[in-house]
């Protein structure tokens, strides 16, 4: 990889703050137009998709981020150095 580009997931973050972060994008980036798509053109098949993916992974976030808050304010991640995705804490 080359040195200049950064990862899409950074090696210096908690894992919960990175799948808090991405749920929450995809929430939405990707439910929440799919919900309102399915709205507009009055099929209830895709809104219901929308929505349910939409409060998935709005309760994803949720919990990563309880995760993360209790982590922070525990001290769990003072002094994190960057790691592989997989050693990450």
């Amino acid at each position: 990889m080359d040195k200049n580009k950064k990862p899409f997931f950074p090696k210096d973050k908690p894992k919960s703050w990175v799948i808090g972060i991405t749920s929450g994008l995809i929430g939405i980036l990707v439910a929440g137009p799919m919900m309102f798509l399915g709205i507009y053109i009055g099929v209830g098949l895709i809104k219901m998709s929308g929505t349910i993916l939409f409060v998935l992974c709005w309760t994803v976030f949720a919990v990563t981020w309880v995760v993360f808050v209790f982590g922070f304010l525990t001290g769990k991640y003072r002094g994190l150095k960057e790691k592989e995705w997989s050693e990450q804490v």
